[in-house]
């Protein structure tokens, strides 16, 4: 292409304007050449070192919403955009980048394939004019999004990019960030040389090149020729030590993040793989690294350190040592110390024997690792940190709430949770070593199939002064009323019982109980890493319904709602689960249940975890709410999917809490925050905790706490019925 074929109506450009051709091109395509090999050799390395450590795991499933997956958290930015300004500052980049990678290959194969093989230049006309403008306008994206980095990682220094107040920068952020930024620049000074020099009418499209080219008025165009090769140059070579750089650097997550979506669980969310076979299992739980999955390992090879995981984990924002992010790097660092180098292990190999001895002297890693035979465990871990206790802290393994806040807010699809239940499972099957307090529940849900070891027989004794009939009685009903064991044992959760079952019979809802044949749904057993009670509570309770042949399910309890609905078809329960904010919600929509009487008070609702997070009802209970006469409702900063856990899942509802702020006092102060007096939950578990956190915070006078059926029941106008004589405090 020459110069003179460009005229006004023909605008363009040459491509490799004031670059002698070939020899440059020769260069060029060598360096690249090299740089693709660099980069190549780093990913064939790192896929070896994740192969080399982890147990099988089929990802490969439901290939169509896999590839959905990918396109709509990594083309659409869906997580990431959901966090504003981080979001926008990392959409700048990643989408400029992406234009600017598209127009350096229209360049290319222009260039390259379409003029030299068929005359054809596109390249030119209101095409080119567009194009310019584009990509002048995509570069100053990154520009913007890489001062915007530098800003928060460097000057504002959010949290959630440290731990407890230290920021975990490294060289390596400040490498990437600057490398980048270089790149755009040196790309604008070659645009504006070439634009002081040839000076065309139409070059003000490439707004910011042609801006910048006016700071070179004066300079003789000899000596703008020569500064636009060296910069032209050193452009070349920085986008080239970008591509080489990427498997040796936090550029990683370039492939890995796109691939961690790929491979991102199709099960329910937060699902937890069951112990399928406790008698031939070689192992419960995980308590060796190489005892993960290669997902669960490829997972910490994805994070990002971005810190959205850390920054709504009820457990670190109340002063507890878990963050899901150092969790997350502390076993990749991990990992990375334990696992053999296998690419450099074959380089060493092939060394003669003497110098052999001396790389293995000095790095005995990278001793090519003596494959498995078959059937054969793997290697034991290096002698050094135990996985469970040292590399994860036992407070930090605790602390979680199972909330799911992590795995909802993380850009790069990191599956937290599970890999916490695994490594209570170790504890609790394998070494037998938990607290005090979560050893006497699971005692007494072995031996009274509830948590607090009140008497089996009285599980169905609320229902007797209110005629609820159990299965027994009367099989034939629409509805199996599952109550759980707070709505059959606890005082205040026996209160939500009472309102619910008249509401259903005012509604006329055909529906039953199953009394004393009800257990525990063993959400809190499965969750604190006792695998085999929770197998044996949920088969017990799976033989009764399917023995009557129940269908339909409604609880009171989100843990037992999400329990039976997620994790009893493993095991032969297959059930349709309603929650009964679900089945409010449809009463009223129905007109099947009369709100006639306000309920006045400014009302908050508080998002319980398992419901929201888990299972995604958030508008149901706000519907309920919206439609009782006489309440005002107002919302926390930390609502819906940002909800913030009351302290109760994971089983830490029968822990002690004593490290750093109760949880459901911190939730507490959000609501009084909020201009709230009364605080509406969904969740028998909530209700104890907001109940307690309103005490705590000496509000018992101006706050209450109620369940939505309790407050549907006083809009309807019908009389509280009392519970029957107390058998249970929390």
């Amino acid at each position: 292409m020459k110069e003179h074929a460009f005229y006004v109506g023909r605008e363009g450009r040459e491509v490799f304007w004031n670059i002698p051709l070939p020899s440059f091109e020769i260069i060029l395509f060598a360096l690249t050449a090299v740089a693709l090999a660099i980069m190549a050799f780093g990913i064939y390395r790192r896929w070896l070192m994740w192969k080399a450590m982890g147990k099988p795991e089929m990802r490969l499933d439901d290939m169509q919403e896999r590839v959905k997956m990918v396109l709509k958290e990594i083309f659409l930015q869906n997580k990431v955009l959901k966090d504003r300004t981080p979001g926008i500052m990392h959409a700048l980049i990643f989408f400029g980048f992406f234009v600017l990678i598209f127009g350096a290959a229209f360049d290319a194969g222009q260039h390259h394939v379409t003029e030299p093989l068929f005359g054809w230049t596109f390249l030119k006309g209101n095409f080119y004019l567009i194009f310019s403008f584009l990509m002048d306008l995509f570069g100053v994206a990154v520009l913007i999004g890489v001062i915007m980095a530098l800003d928060r990682r460097f000057v504002k220094r959010p949290d959630r990019l440290g731990y407890k107040g230290e920021m975990d920068n490294t060289p390596d952020d400040v490498i990437v960030l600057l490398l980048i930024g270089a790149i755009i620049l040196t790309g604008f000074i070659a645009e504006a040389l070439r634009i002081y020099v040839t000076n065309p009418p139409w070059e003000y499209w490439s707004f910011a090149g042609w801006l910048l080219s006016h700071t070179f008025t004066g300079v003789e165009h000899s000596t703008a020729r020569t500064l636009h090769q060296v910069t032209w140059w050193v452009h070349a070579i920085l986008g080239l030590s970008f591509i080489a750089y990427i498997p040796y650097s936090r550029l990683l997550h370039i492939i890995t993040t796109p691939a961690n979506h790929f491979f991102s669980s199709r099960k329910p969310t937060g699902f937890i793989e069951p112990i399928r076979d406790f008698e031939n299992a070689e192992a419960f739980g995980v308590g060796k690294l190489e005892e993960f999955t290669w997902k669960q390992i490829f997972d910490s090879d994805a994070c990002t350190r971005c810190g959205r995981c850390q920054d709504g984990c009820p457990a670190y924002l109340t002063g507890k040592p878990l963050s899901p992010k150092k969790l997350t790097q502390d076993l990749k660092t991990f990992w990375l110390e334990q696992c053999p180098d296998p690419a450099l292990a074959m380089v060493v190999a092939k060394m003669p024997a003497p110098l052999k001895e001396a790389v293995l002297a000095q790095a005995p890693k990278l001793a090519a690792p003596a494959p498995a035979a078959e059937g054969e465990a793997p290697a034991e871990e290096a002698a050094g940190k135990a996985l469970v206790g040292e590399v994860i802290d036992l407070h930090e393994l605790w602390a979680c709430t199972n909330c799911m806040y992590c795995m909802e807010h993380c850009s790069a699809s990191i599956e937290h949770v599970p890999k916490i239940i695994d490594m209570r499972r170790y504890k609790v099957l394998t070494e037998a070593d938990f607290a005090p307090e979560l050893q006497l529940t699971c005692r007494n849900m072995e031996n009274n199939s509830n948590p607090w070891g009140i008497g089996a027989h009285l599980r169905g004794d609320w229902a007797k002064e209110i005629g609820v009939k159990t299965l027994a009685e009367d099989p034939n009903v629409e509805y199996l009323f599952y109550v759980g064991c707070s709505g059959s044992f606890d005082d205040r959760g026996k209160k939500i019982s009472i309102a619910f079952a008249k509401i259903l019979q005012e509604a006329g809802v055909s529906f039953g109980i199953l009394g004393t044949e009800e257990s525990c749904c063993g959400d809190s057993a499965m969750r604190s890493g006792n695998e085999y009670l929770f197998q044996t509570l949920a088969q017990a309770n799976i033989d009764v319904m399917n023995g009557y042949g129940v269908k339909k399910i409604i609880t009171i309890c989100p843990h037992g709602y999400n329990c039976i609905k997620k994790d009893y078809p493993n095991f032969g329960g297959n059930f349709e689960v309603y929650h009964h904010t679900e089945i409010l919600s449809q009463l009223i929509g129905q007109h099947r249940i009369k709100l006639t009487q306000s309920v006045p008070g400014t009302f908050v609702y508080h998002d319980s975890c398992f419901l929201g997070r888990y299972n995604q009802i958030y508008t149901e209970p706000r519907r309920i709410l919206r439609s009782i006469p006489g309440l005002n409702v107002v919302e926390m900063e930390r609502n819906l999917d940002k909800s913030f856990c009351c302290g109760a899942g994971g089983a830490r509802m029968w822990m002690e809490e004593d490290i750093g702020e109760r949880i459901n006092n911190a939730r507490t102060k959000q609501a009084i925050a909020a201009g709230a007096d009364r605080i509406a939950v969904g969740c028998p578990f909530c209700l104890t905790m907001m109940s307690d956190g309103i005490k705590d915070n000496q509000k018992e006078e101006t706050m209450q706490a109620w369940d939505l059926a309790e407050l549907v029941l006083k809009a309807m106008g019908k009389e509280e019925v009392k519970p029957p004589v107390d058998v249970c405090a929390v």
